[in-house]
């Protein structure tokens, strides 16, 4: 209790048991008092006059929320008016008792003390709201770089083993043809010639869809130019690519999201889009790498798909953002019908630049 007159601070305590309160005192008759006596969780309520030799309430209540925002803060005073009570509630007190007026002090402690402890729910609720969300990132993170360590493997696999086999295969069933023999068996082997042929080339498509080599043998830029370039033409789209203003490094986790993002926006492009170019650019835009994907297709109502992307309608939007959140960045799309489509993704350098430096 902030308060200079002891006869005052009895009549407080008075009417504070006699609202059935039992409460232990730190008395503080000025500035220097307060000051040394306060200290952050040490108390339950504090009580103040309004107006002292050496201070006022005001300037205790900023001392304490200073270090502290929930404690309950009272203004007890006879000689503060009805402006001032408002400014100082608006400060952060939590009420204000006249002294003349004594027995509303026992109700109003009982409100800031409930409202205290609601608050304190409130934050305990958004506390572990907060902490299971980041375990959920943490998880979904997890769960993205063992997708992508699996899906590494496998397109190694397939290349390096299955692959080379097929090559094989397909080799010598062509050293056969050439040695002559019967027609009917140069039109077999020249059957299994074709079957090898396709099985080598859907195993190709299979190692570069689960993930591109060049992602990790020669960097983003070679594996975006050439994904775009092979999708372009199995959908008979003008591929324009532009990597002119991309920075030379960027952390796995980027790139990973960047070429994932760039992957679904041109398969979509492909299915619905019925476009005839498709321009992919990467490029730094101040502290920032940007990724953007347009086509001049048929285009759509923006909104409708994020309300459809909101209810679980669209897997794909859903997956694009949530892969750029969990780089720390955003995505943006933009389209109309018959204006085509522009998708927008941007995550941030400053995270490399500071792990680099701290290298």
């Amino acid at each position: 209790m902030l308060e200079d007159q002891s006869t005052d601070a009895e009549l407080v305590m008075a009417a504070l048991a006699a609202g059935g309160f039992t409460c232990r005192l730190t008395l503080a008759a000025g500035r220097r008092a307060f000051e040394q006596a306060y200290a952050p969780g040490a108390f339950d309520l504090v009580l103040a006059d309004y107006m002292l030799p050496d201070c006022t309430g005001l300037e205790a209540l900023e001392l304490v929320r200073r270090s502290d925002a929930l404690i309950p803060f009272i203004l007890v005073s006879g000689t503060i008016g009805e402006e001032r009570a408002v400014e100082a509630l608006r400060a952060g007190a939590t009420d204000y008792v006249p002294k003349d007026h004594l027995a509303h002090l026992a109700p109003a402690v009982t409100r800031a003390l409930d409202k205290r402890r609601e608050q304190e729910r409130h934050l305990a609720t958004r506390r572990a709201l907060e902490l299971s969300q980041e375990r959920l990132r943490a998880l979904s993170r997890r769960l993205l770089e063992v997708q992508e360590d699996e899906r590494r493997r496998l397109a190694r696999d397939l290349h390096d083993d299955i692959g080379q086999a097929l090559t094989a295969l397909k080799i010598q069933l062509e050293s056969l043809t050439r040695h002559g023999g019967e027609s009917s068996l140069r039109a077999r082997i020249d059957e299994c010639v074709e079957t090898t042929q396709h099985a080598l080339e859907r195993v190709r498509q299979l190692s570069l869809s689960l993930r591109p080599l060049q992602l990790d043998d020669l960097g983003l830029v070679a594996a975006l130019r050439s994904h775009l370039d092979r999708q372009a033409r199995l959908g008979r789209l003008a591929p324009h690519f532009d990597a002119a203003e991309a920075p030379t490094e960027l952390e796995s986790e980027i790139e990973t999201a960047c070429f994932r993002i760039a992957q679904e926006a041109i398969n979509n492009v492909l299915r619905h889009a019925r476009a005839r170019n498709l321009w992919l650019r990467l490029f730094t835009a101040g502290d920032r790498i940007a990724l953007s994907v347009r086509d001049d297709g048929a285009g759509f109502d923006a909104e409708t798909a994020r309300r459809r992307a909101s209810a679980g309608g669209s897997l794909g939007l859903v997956g694009m953002e949530e892969r750029a959140a969990l780089a720390g960045g955003t995505l943006e799309l933009r389209s109309a019908p018959g204006q085509g489509t522009t998708l927008l993704a941007t995550f941030p350098l400053e995270r490399q630049r500071s792990a680099q430096a701290a290298g």
